[in-house]
């Protein structure tokens, strides 16, 4: 039987989904497997660090970056929809998995690319649907992540492997000449940075993880 946590996360996303569909990826939230992929290299860290996670959701990978967390690492989170974002603050206070002693957790509503980072991060945690995004956007955003990423930090974000190709088949010439825009884009991307890719067959749907690193 599905505990009220996972009912509660479902029934949200879904209604967020309907509504804003460009702010999100998926039609279900992430499965821990998928989490547990987005937050590897994290999991491997030493000494402190300072992590973002770009678009929260409902907090599965949340919940894992935190797992992750020790006492002087630093957690800033930031999500645009204010729906997710009361549901992720009742999270933070009540759920003791959403907890960690002595580290410091900001919780910020807005849009990334207008909040002001004041820090490098070692780490980005990145969910945001860049392929729902027009391929000028995806390049502005993906720009201002690796600025923000410390020399030698990684850069984690998700993929989802069917949907691009399900938009590109059924799309008109419109659809399919923005596609490839932002393919060109992310294999530029691609190119300098990536170090690492995994694939996560057992989420719904499956889905591609890639690990890009801000070389020095």
């Amino acid at each position: 039987m599905y505990n009220k946590t996972f009912v509660s996360q479902y029934n949200l996303f879904f209604q967020q989904f309907i509504k804003e569909f460009t702010q999100m990826g998926s039609i279900l939230p992430s499965s821990t497997p998928l989490a547990q992929a987005m937050t590897s290299h994290l999991a491997c860290k030493e000494g402190h660090v300072h992590v973002l996670e770009a678009g929260a959701g409902t907090g599965v990978f949340t919940k894992e970056i935190i797992r992750h967390l020790q006492k002087g690492d630093s957690f800033d989170i930031i999500e645009i929809n204010p729906k997710l974002v009361g549901y992720l603050q009742r999270r933070l206070q009540n759920e003791s998995a959403f907890q960690a002693d002595e580290v410091t957790i900001r919780l910020i509503n807005g849009d990334i690319r207008t909040v002001q980072q004041k820090k490098l991060y070692d780490y980005i945690i990145f969910s945001l649907p860049l392929a729902n995004f027009p391929p000028s956007l995806t390049e502005e955003i993906l720009t201002q992540m690796i600025a923000c990423l410390k020399p030698s930090g990684t850069f984690s974000y998700v993929k989802y492997i069917f949907i691009g190709r399900l938009k590109y088949a059924f799309g008109g010439n419109d659809i399919q000449t923005e596609i490839d825009a932002y393919q060109e884009i992310i294999d530029a991307f691609t190119y300098r940075y990536q170090m690492e890719r995994q694939a996560v067959l057992t989420n719904v749907p499956p889905a591609w993880v890639y690990h890009w690193r801000n070389l020095p």
